[in-house]
């Protein structure tokens, strides 16, 4: 098979590798879509702590089912689409035994600890394939692994109906935040982006923008609303100079989701979090149940997940990608597509 291996700083080699070979409990799965996401950039930039060359990346894989080797193999019919849910847990530790493997204190990652989906064919446990019904297309499904994140983060918050709500960042995991908040019954969703094209996008898809560049955010909100703050942030750009921005613009007893990574310890105000009364909470990845919505609001179309998709390129065209990945005035999420 064809694979796409990491094999330095920059570098990724396509070359010729043996199909997988399985043990028990687990199942070959033909590549259609694999999606380059942040996490990948930052290995190709050699910065990731986890990752040693030769590597496959690639954990936002959608493809079929070729073989299982489990005695519940029988649920897969060969040529079924699925989707490929890439966490790795112990299964031992407090938070899995808790219900929370997710958030595994060994947690792994498809495309990270093991080979990933820049490839033909992946290797994952029977337990990592999510049935992904007709009515979804193969564009759509290769979206459901960031869809996912949106939906957790979502879940993760006490958002009610009717709430408004401030995105910043309008990067595909804050697009689809919002597209996820609009479709749960948000009265106003607001993204806040510094990038021209990506404001642009979600103005397309039918939202109000900030330019967080050049625009004031209390006075921009206070044009929109009526009133200078909001019920809920959802905090996905990961930048330290947005946390201040976002505990002042929101309300008393609203509440802050942080979502993004900051590469530096951001300066938070605590002292106004306590006398604003401001309940703040974490997100990380998803669960099962978070890819099961996913895939439940892409059969009702609640989401535009293919306005997100910027290029789809050939396997052979893994540096381009990533090379384009870099420019985030023309590009939002690359798939790489085999046949």
């Amino acid at each position: 098979m064809r694979a796409g291996v990491y094999v330095g700083k920059e570098s990724i080699h396509v070359e010729e590798r043996p199909l997988p070979q399985l043990q028990a409990g687990e199942a070959l799965v033909h590549v259609r879509y694999a999606g380059i996401c942040g996490t990948d950039m930052l290995i190709y930039s050699g910065k990731h702590p986890r990752v040693a060359p030769p590597r496959v990346l690639g954990h936002e894989v959608f493809g079929s089912v070729v073989e299982v080797n489990s005695p519940h193999g029988a649920e897969w019919k060969p040529g079924q689409r699925v989707a490929v849910y890439p966490l790795i847990s112990c299964g031992r530790c407090a938070p899995c035994r808790e219900g929370n493997a997710h958030v595994c204190e060994k947690l792994g990652l498809i495309g990270i600890d093991v080979d990933g989906g820049f490839a033909e064919y992946v290797k994952v446990t029977s337990e990592q394939l999510v049935a992904v019904p007709e009515g979804v297309s193969d564009e759509q499904a290769a979206v459901i692994e960031p869809l996912s994140v949106a939906i957790h983060a979502v879940r993760r918050s006490s958002f009610q109906t009717g709430d408004t709500v401030l995105v910043t960042g309008g990067g595909p995991i804050g697009n689809l935040i919002a597209q996820v908040l609009r479709a749960s019954g948000a009265r106003r969703v607001i993204i806040s982006e510094t990038k021209k094209f990506r404001r642009e996008l979600a103005q397309r898809l039918g939202f109000a923008v900030v330019d967080s560049g050049s625009d004031n955010l209390a006075e921009a909100l206070q044009s929109l609303l009526g009133e200078p703050f909001v019920d809920r942030v959802f905090e996905a750009t990961g930048a330290p100079a947005v946390y201040p921005e976002a505990v002042k613009i929101c309300k008393v007893r609203g509440e802050i989701v942080f979502v993004g990574l900051p590469k530096t310890s951001p300066g938070i105000d605590v002292i106004s979090l306590v006398f604003k009364e401001i309940h703040t909470t974490g997100a990380r990845v998803y669960t099962r149940k978070d890819y099961l919505a996913a895939v439940a609001l892409l059969q009702r179309s609640a989401v535009d997940v293919v306005a997100l998709i910027t290029d789809c390129l050939a396997l052979d065209e893994a540096n381009l990608g990533f090379q384009k990945m870099r420019e985030a005035d023309t590009s939002l999420k690359i798939l790489f597509g085999t046949q």
